[in-house]
């Protein structure tokens, strides 16, 4: 019987004696075999993205990330309601997060998505996007405003002081 271990997909590089990457794709989940977990150096050396230069007023940044969100998909799309729905799902779980003292961009990358994959149900009928989509945009937009270069999922993040 074979033991696994979920993990999110940039979390571990696993391999096996023959150099060949084992691992069971399910959902948004990856589950590697328990056995031969390594971490090579070049993992070690990711450095991570931390917010605290965002400073303390969360709802603030919330609601301008929401906004942020709202407007890339109304560009984007076509102004919907859902967008806002989405956007505000998003801003509450970064307000959550970061006052409890989570200052990790992957961290709150991987909750927004995991919440919005939760309630789908309420967005599927109108959105064009899917909460990965929304996620990867989450920290892009995040590491714009921390001042670091971000993975340029999305070309251009929206602007909602314009």
């Amino acid at each position: 019987m074979l033991v696994t271990r979920s993990l999110s997909i940039c979390t571990v590089l696993l391999l096996s004696g023959s150099g060949i990457a084992n691992a069971f794709i399910t959902s948004s989940r990856v589950d590697f075999p328990r056995h031969r977990v390594i971490s090579p150096p070049a993992l070690r050396m990711i450095e991570t993205i931390n917010l605290e230069s965002l400073g303390d007023d969360h709802e603030a940044e919330g609601t301008r990330l929401a906004e942020s969100i709202a407007g890339w998909l109304d560009v984007e799309w076509c102004p919907q309601d859902v967008h806002s729905a989405i956007a505000e799902n998003a801003k509450q779980t970064y307000i959550k997060l970061r006052s409890s003292g989570d200052d990790c961009v992957s961290s709150i990358m991987h909750e927004v998505a995991e919440n919005l994959h939760a309630n789908w149900s309420q967005y599927d009928k109108d959105a064009f996007v899917n909460a990965w989509d929304v996620a990867n945009y989450v920290s892009d937009y995040l590491s714009v405003r921390s001042g670091v270069e971000a993975c340029n999922c999305h070309n251009q993040i929206f602007d909602p002081d314009v």
